[in-house]
């Protein structure tokens, strides 16, 4: 019950303190030390929050549950990387699309460490908005609003508006709060009796 409890909580953190991190990105929409920190810290409580879920989902669709987490890890990995991205270009100074544009000299390299992974966090909440919707495991509303927050997702961080930014994560944060809730509340359940 403990576990279950805390991946309540990470699935309300991990989202939460991940739209903090548009508050904190300097000119230009650049993640910077602050915004890049908060990003790469958000993932581990989400990505934990989002085992809880996978448990779930893999009770009904064990093959696609499976496929799913595969894309959350590599999608957690994809938003460290683009969260420390912005840290060390803040801490180095490196600004102005410096960083990102040196990142061709090593093409390879930077599609299997950015370029790759990046959008997959944003894929895998789709999968999960479309897995809980064919699974009927959540009201409709709530896959309805991860999967648009799914879409709009990279407009706000790869075109860097600060508003797109804002209202995506506001779409992301009342579904995943209301998972977060009904997880504290399975978790809080007593258990049923055999039969």
């Amino acid at each position: 019950m403990l576990v279950q409890r805390l991946q309540a909580v990470a699935l309300l953190l991990g989202p939460l303190v991940f739209a903090a991190s548009p508050f904190f990105w300097t000119d230009a929409g650049h993640y910077g030390v602050n915004g890049g920190m908060l990003i790469a810290l958000a993932m581990v409580p989400w990505v934990y929050g989002l085992v809880g879920e996978y448990e779930r989902l893999r009770e009904h669709v064990p093959r696609a549950a499976g496929l799913w987490l595969l894309l959350v890890l590599v999608g957690m990995f994809g938003s460290v990387a683009f969260g420390l991205q912005g840290f060390f270009e803040g801490a180095l100074g490196d600004v102005d699309r410096v960083a990102l544009d040196r990142f061709a000299d090593y093409p390879p390299q930077s599609l299997l460490v950015l370029w790759l992974p990046g959008p997959t966090f944003p894929l895998a909440l789709l999968v999960f908005g479309l897995l809980l919707r064919w699974t009927r495991t959540a009201p409709w509303w709530v896959t309805v609003l991860i999967c648009l927050a799914a879409l709009a997702f990279p407009l706000g961080r790869a075109l860097r508006l600060e508003w797109v930014a804002y209202l995506v994560d506001l779409l992301v944060l009342a579904p995943f709060g209301y998972l977060a809730l009904r997880a504290w509340r399975r978790a809080s359940a007593p258990p049923r009796a055999a039969t």
